[in-house]
């Protein structure tokens, strides 16, 4: 075909379209939109798509240098030309008679919004002439800017991206406002070839179109060529092949996903839900506070060693229901586990243990019971119910006095809760635990009361939330507002405000639940402003649980194996876990974070002017005396008529010579526990000092200051020079020190001990070193890791 008749054919296509009159504005055509799910700060946590990938960019937010690299690549002509390039189409209609079909494009910018938006990928004559006649319409329809835009936000760029503001996200993790020059050139050129010049698979061929586009844009004069060198000698820095599609907070975004294929609001189907959360390009306003859910990630990282059991955390504001946090898992994204996509803090129903007993104090307390009242204690108890005896024990069969219902909530006194329950009906405390939130199945059996069915993390923070919010229940919020494209509003979250509590019954629950917090089993949870909360954990210590609140946050944390498959006890964990352990310290590190730069509000007392303080050993049920373990002695607020006067035999043995009043005691030799307990029962403090003595027994006392039988005012403080170095911070050094001494001293600092018996290979050393421990793992000084094997001499 001869130039003159490819000009001829040319001409009577541009005839035949000048009597072409403006269509209307084309838009994007049907190509679907990508939703937007946003915190409540305006970061967008993630981005809803189906087949295309696609968010609308405005022209004003393009950067001049995207804008100029584009044009300079597809169309050098665009701001000129009525739709339609004359040179370019003699050029390709030439090239296309004589191959005798279309080989070459020749479209402009105009052309190739037209064909993305109206027409088919159809190539034929006809096609091109109707996209000719449409693209000349279309400007006289639209602003070159317009058309652009347009364009921008409809074009390929391949790896699932349709339009620059998926592609600026899915290959440099930005916003195209935010794209560089570098990166402009380089998903410039992948418009004429995305799948070709595929970044992540072709990256020299994609840094040869780049250099083209830069190139390009000197010789257009719109780039000096400093800056094209400075911009084409950038490596692609592209950010890891499908993190666009990761959400930021995986876990609160699914169950956001979740909960809206349910929202009617959004279509009577779930089918059509989905297609309108995947293709509608909507605006989806969420209730989470980055702040608040990067606190509780760091809190639950900072707490759990690697390997170990797993955590849920669930954050509401009592106020308003939105739930401002949530972590279900480890790692959503987590390939190697199997359970990393289930959702604990919502889906998982585990047993809460004493944290269910508020409900039981609320429904007490609703009965006309109240904190004053007075239990039996004891160690066990046997209750006679419907359903036959049952019979309960104290965690850790520790031995109480009689105790009020307060001491008994402080303390988490199973035996009192079960003689409580035994006066309540089982509806009552299902009624009220329904109220303030719960909503998985509840039986009515009287083991309820020591929270033996299974509830979910979130129902408990939004449960926790009504005592926070004076018995006033919200159900929890996770969406507050959804917008289509165009602003119109589909879904806006109405807050369901239901009385639950009485305003009284609630504030005497709080003031117990901060008593627990201030003397009693969540003592871990303290963050310097007042706290209300209760630990949980449940038999054979399968689950462990801090629930608190403040008047602005209320919490719950859960530890354990996902799979309920191993107690939370060596050698799974380092030592045993109970909710007042690592959930607490979860819950105050996350609350700490949360509440940063909230004023602190007070919170109710408990009425306890008429008891006394007495300190008891709760492993005997005796007064505690000076060689009592420490670690079972609480004080306990009692009536004076129940109040223990007989001092603990069983450690404090007969004719004991106590300490004269007003002298230093004798601690030196004796383990660091030992010489605390003397000091003070002598009215004395201790400080320590942590010294190495290869040889000696860590954790006895070398040197104290002031000298035994010294006069010392109460109240001063002892200073302690112990074997050892300070727990925490090293491996012991017990080599060739008899097993049973190394054992105790060793199980002292929280280690599990293994011990193997076996000669060392010195026969002579051997004998001379019988039952003595000639090796250890991890050495002397290296870092604690819980567990430490010995091995002895037989």
């Amino acid at each position: 075909m001869s130039r003159r008749a490819a000009g001829v054919l040319v001409i009577a296509l541009i005839a035949a379209a000048c009597a072409v009159e403006p269509i209307e504005d084309p838009g994007i055509g049907a190509g679907s939109l990508t939703s937007v799910v946003y915190a409540v700060d305006g970061t967008a946590l993630t981005k809803w798509h189906a087949g295309e990938d696609r968010v609308l960019v405005a022209y004003e937010h393009l950067p001049r240098h995207l804008v100029d690299a584009v044009v300079a690549i597809e169309d050098q002509r665009f701001w000129v030309h009525p739709g339609v390039d004359l040179r370019a189409m003699v050029r390709a209609v030439r090239a296309d008679l004589e191959a005798g079909e279309v080989v070459e494009g020749g479209s402009t910018i105009t052309q190739q919004y037209i064909k993305n938006a109206l027409l088919t990928p159809e190539v034929s004559l006809d096609r091109k002439m109707r996209e000719v006649s449409l693209a000349l319409g279309v400007e006289k329809t639209l602003s070159k800017q317009e058309i652009f835009e347009r364009y921008i936000n409809t074009v390929y760029f391949g790896n699932g991206a349709y339009g620059i503001g998926a592609a600026a996200r899915r290959y440099f993790g930005k916003e195209a406002a935010a794209l560089t020059l570098d990166e402009s050139a380089l998903l410039a050129g992948l418009i004429r070839r995305p799948n070709d010049l595929n970044p992540y698979e072709f990256p020299n061929a994609a840094i040869s179109r780049r250099q083209t586009v830069l190139a390009k844009m000197v010789e257009l004069g719109w780039l000096a060529e400093d800056e094209a060198d400075a911009a084409g000698v950038r490596p692609l820095d592209l950010q890891p092949e499908g993190s666009a599609d990761r959400s930021l907070f995986p876990y609160f975004t699914e169950e956001v996903r979740r909960r809206l294929l349910a929202e009617p609001a959004l279509g009577d189907t779930p089918e059509d839900r989905f297609d309108l959360l995947t293709t509608g390009g909507l605006r989806i306003y969420t209730t989470l506070d980055p702040a608040a859910q990067i606190a509780a990630e760091a809190a639950v990282a900072s707490v759990l060693p690697s390997g170990g059991p797993a955590a849920a955390l669930a954050a509401v504001d009592p106020r308003t229901g939105h739930v401002l946090a949530l972590v279900g898992g480890a790692d959503y994204y987590d390939t190697s586990d199997p359970v990393a996509q289930f959702n604990l803090a919502t889906l998982g129903r585990r047993q809460p243990g004493s944290a269910f007993k508020p409900f039981v104090l609320a429904a007490a307390l609703e009965a006309g019971i109240g904190l004053d009242a007075e239990f039996q204690g004891g160690r066990a108890a046997v209750i006679r119910t419907a359903a036959g005896r049952w019979r309960v024990e104290n965690f850790n069969q520790l031995t109480y006095p009689n105790l009020t219902l307060l001491e008994a909530t402080v303390f988490s006194v199973n035996v009192v809760y079960a003689r409580l329950m035994g006066l309540l009906e089982p509806e009552q405390v299902i009624a009220v635990a329904r109220a303030a939130g719960i909503n998985t199945p509840l039986e009515p059996l009287p083991s309820l009361a020591l929270g033996t069915q299974e509830v979910t993390v979130l129902d408990m923070a939004s449960a926790y939330a009504t005592f926070a919010a004076g018995g006033l229940h919200i159900d929890p919020i996770l969406v507050t507002r959804i917008e289509d494209q165009s602003g119109r509003i589909l879904f806006e979250a109405v807050p369901t405000i239901e009385r639950a509590l009485d305003p009284a019954v609630a504030e005497q629950v709080t003031a117990a639940l901060t008593e627990v917090v201030r003397r009693g089993t969540g003592q871990q949870a303290k963050i310097g402003r007042p706290v209300a909360g209760k630990t949980g954990t449940t038999e054979g210590q399968y689950d462990a649980w801090f629930v608190g609140y403040t008047p602005e946050l209320a919490a719950a944390v859960w530890v354990g194996f996902p799979q309920g498959d191993r107690p939370l006890e060596a050698p799974h964990t380092p030592f045993t876990i109970t909710g007042g352990t690592w959930p607490a310290q979860i819950w105050a590190r996350f609350a700490t974070g949360a509440l940063s730069g909230i004023p602190y509000r007070d919170l109710p007392d408990a009425d306890q002017d008429d008891l006394v303080a007495v300190q008891v050993d709760l492993s005997t049920g005796f007064l505690a005396g000076p060689l009592c373990p420490r670690a079972h002695v609480a004080t306990v607020l009692v009536h004076p008529d129940d109040a223990p006067t007989v001092p603990c035999p069983i450690h404090n043995p007969e004719g004991l010579d106590l300490p004269a009043p007003g002298f230093v005691p004798a601690v030196a030799g004796r383990d660091l526990a030992e010489a605390v307990a003397w000091l003070e029962a002598s009215g004395y403090q201790a400080t320590a000092e942590w010294v190495g003595a290869p040889g000696r027994v860590p954790g006895t006392v070398l040197v104290q200051y002031p000298a035994a039988d010294s006069p010392l005012s109460p109240g001063a403080e002892v200073a302690l020079t112990v074997v050892g170095p300070e727990p925490g911070t090293a491996t012991p050094d017990v080599l060739n020190l008899a097993a049973a001494d190394a054992r105790r001293a060793l199980e002292a600092y929280g280690f599990v001990v293994r011990v193997v018996v076996g000669p060392e290979p010195d026969p002579g050393r051997a004998v001379l070193h019988r039952g003595q421990v000639w090796s250890q793992t991890p050495a002397a000084g290296e870092p604690p890791t819980g567990g430490i094997t010995l091995l002895v001499n037989p």
